[in-house]
């Protein structure tokens, strides 16, 4: 049996599949929109676009009904990376979302 039809069959028995958590690393300015400013304003267009990120992520995910397949996603920093605690299938599917550039498992992280 495979990972998805596991899944199916326990959702609908009622089993909640197990969370996992995930590090999405998303879209940022290129280098070049970045190299004129000083570094206060690059670290407040980072956070800008991580925000703005983070805020698209929540949209598409309640817009394709993942809501209760994902239980956090962290606040935005300075950087391109978001901490995301969801289902397995909704981190299959995060890979799909707009600005999303990968999803990796956090034990797998280098």
């Amino acid at each position: 049996m495979n990972r998805k039809v596991a899944q199916d069959s326990a959702a609908a028995n009622g089993v909640k599949p197990p969370f996992v958590n995930v590090l999405l690393k998303v879209k940022r300015p290129a280098p070049e929109e970045l190299t004129h400013h000083s570094r206060k304003e690059r670290y407040q267009l980072l956070r800008a676009n991580a925000e703005a990120q983070r805020e698209q992520l929540q949209q598409w995910i309640a817009t394709h009904n993942l809501s209760d397949e994902v239980r956090s996603v962290s606040p935005a920093t300075g950087f391109n990376m978001l901490f995301v605690e969801c289902t397995p299938h909704a981190a299959q599917a995060l890979l799909q979302a707009p600005g999303v550039i990968d999803v990796m498992p956090v034990d797998q992280v280098d």
